[in-house]
């Protein structure tokens, strides 16, 4: 074993900490552990201490009594705040900060059984952590019962390889977890030296964790003065020692009193609202194998043996091996009885080799990894077997609440609002169909887009209208799906991070979002859209100073005109929502058009296949057209820069073809202008791209200009096969522009010009386009080689 950095005797130390006669008793726990539980609980019944002092959030001490009703584990604290952070370097007058974080408990966490043991003994039973508002600023964990410092730092992993172990979950195991007869002081000496030696081979300890234990250690001075009797305090092992160091002088790593940063000074000055409430849990979500880096693996696990140990029996794996049979069949797995004896007789052999007198947890797991997986198991791969183990090690159980327990605001609100628009949602799945030309529907809407975006569980938009495509807008309806999920009452009591109110915490959900995009402006328009389909008080001034920020640091043109295209539709045509002409969206669409038009003359010479930017110049023109006042344009400003873009060389064909079509279609352009702009792109390579642009642009006018038409005849008859060939898909390309209508009345036209009247309507070609020109193509190369070997027909000879 490496040596560890010099540190002060540790023996005074942990023999204090090991004494369970002094006035103030230190219980180190790992969260969530039946073996912490189980020593409690009897430490409880035995000490009788006057005070039982627990890591937990003191600002919930108020609501403690709420934790003695009739709940349904798991569940688990939500501590939450809001702050308005002022922003260094931004045009924004304050950043929302929206933070919560979860202190879980399950029947066996070793917190929850001194909660109920002490209230027995009608002893003090209070939290003494540090407000999770105070300490924010420090820190960004989304668990406040988390062990991250236990799993992790060189006394583990010296420790894992001296014990042949895995990971810090079989090490604890090995230590703990695994003894029955394990006695109370042993486990007192076991993990109090663990803790203490992880601490102290440790470079460095936190600055949440300093201030977090300066606080704890306040509050065990202050309550151990007040009582006469005994003090149990029960924190995870880790602080433990510190606790003990500062209030009674012993020498421990990290027990300075750091003062807070500047971010968590900033945070807790700038605090709006907080707030703490129970909510529902589950065994996944408290499973760290599904990402909770706090307390044990497998919580189904440690609940069947933490079910064994509460009646006192030996542990039996056997329960568990007949539910991985189960689980294994339910997905369809073949399982002979020759394979359960295999990973029956390989579980017992590997726990005998690990000194167990029992199967235990990673007997089983490498047991069904062994036996079961016949070939070679991929690094990262998914293995039905070892996901079946790994989901009745799990275990399925969820939370439930207790009636009449206190619930935030927002919860009451979005409660409200279900009853009263008959939305709760139901047992059974229920489908949802509603006419957004309907005024009763459009409320319906509203309520349901503000629950998505909140991420309310038990609502899904199934289909609908697709206001962000814009396609098929004849018809304005949503289908949408409802159904009761566990997690309905957990996702709404989380969301109450963002807003007392619905509309609040909507409006700071988007705009948070919209932090989120960086610089991508088009997808913060599309935000604004979802907005407007919660309604209009959704448009809240941080998120509208949020897109224009992003569009005005936005470097790309489609990106900003694609923007400029979700602002116009939500400004010109949102019938269904309300926000037609909406004042305070008038300087979104105003700089979204200037942006878009700055950018356009930066357009380089290879334009997208897919044609974003004839789309964006298609949203500048319909925005040039429906909304000029709002603009607040130099005069001829917009033809300025489209008739350099026309004359540019270095322009793409197609955007030189586009600005054309606009110039025409807004009269600052002469037909004369456009056919000689055709004249200069009349080949093969740049014809058609020139034509699509004229074409996304100048739809209207160009099919129905006879001189057009028949220039571009006259062009296409200049061209040999090859060459229109060539030409030919950029050519169906731009035609696409018109419905078959169109192109019949262009054809027409041009019949017409040339006084050409046909006796009867064309009969379609008996082959595609394509097939076609090539032949064409052949025929030419054909009489080239006619003529280029004399065989000409001459006076009816050849």
């Amino acid at each position: 074993m490496p040596k560890r950095d010099p540190a002060p005797d540790d023996q005074p130390l942990i023999d204090r900490l090991c004494d369970t006669t002094a006035d103030v008793v230190y219980f180190p726990v790992r969260h969530h552990s039946p073996a912490c539980a189980m020593l409690i609980a009897q430490l409880i019944e035995s000490l009788k201490p006057t005070a039982v002092l627990i890591e937990g959030p003191s600002d919930y001490n108020e609501h403690l009594d709420e934790l003695l009703l009739e709940h349904q584990l798991p569940i688990a604290i939500y501590s939450y705040f809001r702050a308005g952070v002022a922003v260094a370097d931004s045009q924004a007058e304050t950043e929302l900060i929206h933070q919560g974080v979860y202190y879980p408990f399950c029947e066996y966490s070793p917190e929850w059984v001194a909660i109920q043991h002490g209230h027995r003994i009608d002893a003090e039973v209070r939290f003494i952590d540090l407000p999770w508002s105070e300490s924010a600023g420090d820190e960004r964990a989304s668990h406040r019962y988390a062990d991250a410092e236990l799993r992790r730092g060189r006394y583990v992993n010296a420790l894992c390889e001296r014990l042949q172990v895995e990971d810090f979950d079989d090490l604890w195991d090995r230590l703990i977890e695994s003894h029955r007869t394990l006695e109370l002081a042993d486990y007192l000496r076991r993990t109090h030296s663990l803790c203490w030696n992880i601490r102290t081979w440790e470079p460095s300890v936190s600055v949440s964790d300093r201030r977090r234990e300066a606080f704890m250690a306040e509050q065990i001075a202050k309550t151990s003065t007040q009582t006469s009797g005994k003090t149990l305090v029960v924190t995870g092992g880790f602080h433990s020692s510190a606790l003990l160091a500062r209030n009674e002088g012993y020498a421990c790593a990290g027990i300075d009193d750091p003062q807070p940063s500047e971010a968590s000074q900033a945070v807790i000055a700038a605090i709006i609202d907080r707030g703490v409430a129970l909510t529902t849990y589950s065994y996944e979500r408290l499973d760290n194998l599904t990402g909770y880096n706090a307390g044990m693996p497998s919580p189904g696990f440690y609940h069947h043996a933490w079910s064994q140990r509460n009646q006192d029996t030996t542990f039996d794996h056997q329960p568990l091996l007949t539910d991985l049979v189960t689980a294994l069949r339910q997905r369809k797995q073949t399982l002979s009885t020759a394979d359960l004896i295999a990973v029956e007789t390989s579980a017992r052999a590997l726990a005998a080799l690990r000194g167990r007198q029992h199967v235990w947890r990673r007997d089983l797991i490498d047991a069904v990894t062994s036996s079961l997986i016949k070939d070679e198991l991929e690094y990262d791969c998914e293995s039905p077997f070892i996901d079946a183990v790994h989901a009745v090690l799990r275990g399925d159980q969820r939370g439930r609440l207790a009636s009449g327990i206190r619930i935030p605001p927002l919860v009451r609100e979005i409660q409200h609002q279900l009853e009263m628009l008959g939305l709760e949602p139901t047992r059974r799945s229920e489908s949802i169909e509603l006419d957004l030309l309907d005024a009763a529907d459009v409320r319906k809407s509203r309520l349901l887009h503000q629950l998505s975006v909140l991420e309310i569980k038990g609502f899904r938009r199934d289909g609908g209208t697709d206001f962000l495509a814009r396609d098929e807008l004849e018809r304005l309806w949503e289908t949408w799906n409802r159904r009761w999920t566990p997690e309905f009452e957990s996702s709404c009591i989380e969301a109450s991070r963002y807003g007392i109110t619905i509309a609040e915490a909507v409006a700071a959900c988007l705009t948070e979002q919209s932090n989120r995009q960086q610089r991508d402006a088009a997808k913060a328009a599309e935000l604004l859209v979802k907005a407007s389909q919660c309604g209009v008080e959704s448009l809240s001034k941080p998120l509208l100073e949020s897109l224009e920020r992003l569009i005005a640091s936005e470097p790309r043109f489609v990106a900003v005109a694609q923007s400029l295209g979700h602002l116009l539709y939500v400004f010109c045509f949102d019938e269904a929502f309300g926000t037609t002409r909406l004042p305070q969206l008038q300087n979104l669409v105003r700089q979204s058009f200037s942006r878009s038009l700055w950018l356009l003359e930066s357009i380089g010479k290879q334009t997208p296949a897919d044609g974003s930017i004839l789309r964006g110049m298609q949203a500048m023109l319909e925005a040039y057209r429906r909304v000029g006042d709002v603009l607040e344009l130099a005069e001829n400003e917009f033809a300025s820069v489209l008739t350099r873009m026309q004359a540019d060389a270095h322009k793409p064909p197609a955007v030189r073809g586009a600005a054309a079509g606009i110039l025409w279609t807004i009269g600052q352009a002469s037909p004369d202008r456009v056919l000689k702009d055709l004249m200069f792109f009349a080949n093969p390579d740049h014809l058609g791209d020139f034509l699509n642009g004229l074409f996304t642009l100048a739809r209207e006018v160009a099919q129905r200009h006879p001189p057009l038409v028949r220039s571009i005849d006259q062009v296409l008859l200049r061209f040999g096969g090859d060459e229109f060939q060539t030409a030919l898909p950029s050519l169906r390309l731009a035609f696409t522009s018109f419905t078959p209508r169109e192109k019949h009345h262009m054809l027409s036209t041009l019949f017409d010009s040339l006084g050409l009247k046909p006796s009867k309507p064309l009969n379609l070609l008996p082959a595609d386009e394509a097939t076609a020109a090539e032949s064409l193509a052949i025929e030419d190369r054909l009489f080239e080689a006619i003529a280029k070997y004399g065989l000409e027909q001459i006076d009816g000879r050849l």
